[in-house]
């Protein structure tokens, strides 16, 4: 009875340490794939506001071209311009970079959208989606060719299908990732679908401006996403009914 005793009093101390030593691992695993904290909904009173710009600072480089090779008659005889990076020639604002804040533990509820990425003339429309976690997107095909769309996630399931002219492909978006899409029947084709963890987040407009509201007060991590620059992480403290003003600035890489 003696021996039973302590071989279970041995069997217990190693499962305690394996089950400390997996959550240790849990951990790690949380922290490396920026998951910092677990979100919390809230009901938020007497928010803030995030508001500011991001701007590129330095001569404006020369836009990409994307040479169109098929399907003419729907795509258009002539070239077209990458939307890898739009800069405003006059104000320097930097359109489509996804502002939002990093790691927020509490705050207003995620409410999951049914968003659109259509393709017309054979490209994507918008260039960049943002949209928070258990959230679809109707994939649409406004064009009369076929389009093979196809992901590149690695935490959402990814896919690789085609739509025909003025069909839709639906799918979900569970986990948090930056998800480009391309066409495989159209090589110049691009886009990106930003799943976000909270609904913090915001778009950049063609002057570089964005807008983040119901933000509880509090110190935090906002962080600036560009495909082609990157990113950009600064802390910025919010006051309850306030608006709390910051800027990012890119430099050519």
């Amino acid at each position: 009875m003696i021996k039973n005793l302590r071989f279970m009093a041995i069997a217990g101390s190693l499962a305690v340490t394996i089950t400390s030593g997996a959550m240790c691992l849990n951990n790690i695993t949380y922290a490396a794939e920026g998951k910092g904290v677990v979100y919390t909904e809230v009901e938020v009173k007497d928010g803030g506001s995030i508001s500011g710009t991001v701007k590129y600072d330095g001569d404006i480089p020369s836009a990409k071209i994307l040479k169109v090779d098929k399907d003419e008659q729907t795509c258009g005889h002539e070239n077209k311009v990458s939307e890898e990076l739009v800069i405003n020639g006059e104000s320097k604002g930097i359109k489509n970079v996804v502002v939002s804040l990093v790691d927020i533990a509490s705050g207003k509820k995620i409410e999951a959208v049914t968003a659109a990425l259509d393709q017309k003339e054979c490209l994507f429309i918008p260039h960049v989606l943002a949209i928070p976690v258990g959230s679809s997107v109707d994939l649409l095909n406004s064009d009369n060719v076929m389009h093979n769309l196809h992901s590149w996630a690695i935490k959402n399931a990814a896919f690789n299908e085609g739509v025909s002219g003025g069909g839709i492909l639906t799918k979900k978006f569970d986990f948090a990732e930056v998800v480009k899409i391309t066409c495989d029947v159209h090589k110049w084709m691009s886009s990106f679908i930003v799943v976000k963890a909270n609904p913090y987040f915001a778009v950049t407009d063609e002057n570089g401006n964005f807008k983040i509201e119901n933000v509880p007060a509090g110190k935090y991590k906002i962080e600036a996403w560009q495909e082609k620059l990157g990113k950009k992480t600064v802390d910025i403290a919010v006051n309850a009914k306030e608006d709390a003003v910051v800027d990012f600035v890119y430099t050519k890489k």
